[in-house]
């Protein structure tokens, strides 16, 4: 392993930035303190910061050797409504709020990679874009940069995400898909009040929702190619108001993930089909909102090629290893489609630290902080690699 040396010099700073944010969590497009701590830390370095959104924060750094390429590292900021259960010094003093998937980590290693770069800036041209975008849980960082402009003419974009179930020392990352898309639909089924004894008098929104749940899993099972990996997960259903009254409402809330965007569209299509039409057959009606939270993940082709030999570099052969594929989503995919990249997943698990083997999205989850100069040093290498070499267009 090869981490840089002056990031091995700011293993502590590093350190200590994680534990700060994981005491200090805030939810998506609420990330006021988190935003300023990053402002605080880019400006006394001297890199020159300003917000995109209420709470995003884009610094730059420009190499002092002139102009050249723009590359983008990106890292996300949110945590989760989850209550932080771990008994550690830095555990979250908010409650029922939590950093459980590594978003800490992700803006700490970024932090100490930008303090890197800004040494470093006499030995390169061009420029390097730090991007640290709120809202990633529900998909509505990423978007915001991308209509700011602040992406605008940029080469390559890097970014990286723990992983729980892969050891400290591994890389997961994949030439292709990563991750799905996902869409988020709302669906309310408008019925008609009645004693349950006179079901005829009424129109039961409850059972109409019920049976367009069940019909929506064969949407997955039968109209799509099982080589095609979706699904549709129904994950909240609102209805009643008594034991023995016939429900007038409905409300269901679910998502659709997929890495097809022919096969996305089909099934987002047919989800309304569906709910209208089971709805009519019991009397009832159906409306459907749907909103989209990001695309599938799916690396640059050529990007990953110039990457494998960086993220070797600092991991060493044979530590680079495939991406599993995932149906959890990362709106990442909106800044490669802008800007050719790849996504890679830094192991974070071990024995050694209780909760680091643990799901992301769970109270106890935790990082083996020897991750953290690993990713580090992948955002500076990789943005020294694009900057001082020619990079293919694929």
């Amino acid at each position: 392993m090869a981490i840089h040396p002056l990031v091995q010099q700011d293993r502590d700073y590093i350190i200590s930035l994680r534990r700060w944010f994981h005491s200090h969590p805030e939810l998506s497009m609420r990330e006021y303190n988190t935003a300023a701590k990053i402002e605080e830390e880019l400006n006394a370095v001297g890199i020159a910061t300003r917000r995109v959104g209420e709470t995003g924060v884009l610094g730059t750094i420009r190499g002092k050797r002139g102009p050249g390429k723009k590359i983008v590292l990106r890292a996300d900021t949110d945590a989760l409504p989850i209550q932080d259960e771990k008994t550690v010094p830095y555990a979250s003093q908010c409650p029922g709020v939590m950093h459980a998937c590594g978003h800490d980590a992700h803006t700490a290693a970024l932090l100490g990679a930008a303090r890197v770069l800004k040494q470093l800036e006499d030995t390169f041209s061009g420029e390097i874009a730090l991007v640290f975008q709120p809202g990633e849980e529900y998909g509505r960082g990423a978007i915001l940069f991308i209509r700011d402009g602040a992406l605008k003419g940029a080469d390559r974009s890097f970014g990286v995400h723990m992983q729980s179930n892969l050891p400290v020392g591994q890389v997961a990352m994949n030439p292709g898909a990563e991750n799905a898309s996902v869409d988020h639909f709302t669906i309310r089924i408008q019925g008609k009040s009645a004693h349950v004894s006179t079901p005829e008098l009424g129109a039961d929104a409850l059972y109409a929702a019920a049976q367009i749940v069940t019909a929506l899993q064969g949407l997955v099972g039968r109209l799509k190619s099982p080589a095609d990996p979706a699904l549709i997960g129904v994950g909240v259903l609102r209805s009643g108001e008594g034991y023995n009254i016939v429900a007038k409402e409905a409300v269901l809330e679910g998502t659709v993930r997929c890495f097809s965007e022919q096969t996305r569209a089909m099934l987002n299509g047919k989800i309304a089909d569906t709910a209208r039409s089971v709805a009519a057959l019991y009397n009832t009606t159906a409306e459907i909102e749907t909103e989209s939270f990001t695309r599938a993940l799916i690396n640059d082709a050529g990007a990953y090629t110039e990457t494998v030999p960086v993220i070797e570099k600092v991991v060493g052969k044979g530590n680079l290893v495939p991406k599993a594929l995932s149906l959890g989503g990362d709106d990442m995919a909106e800044i490669i489609a802008a800007v050719p990249g790849v996504y890679a997943f830094v192991g974070s698990g071990s024995e050694a630290v209780p909760g680091s083997q643990m799901a992301h999205h769970t109270p106890g989850f935790d990082i083996d902080e020897r991750c953290l100069p690993i990713a580090a040093s992948l955002y500076v290498e990789s943005a020294l690699f694009w900057l001082k070499q020619e990079v293919s267009n694929v």
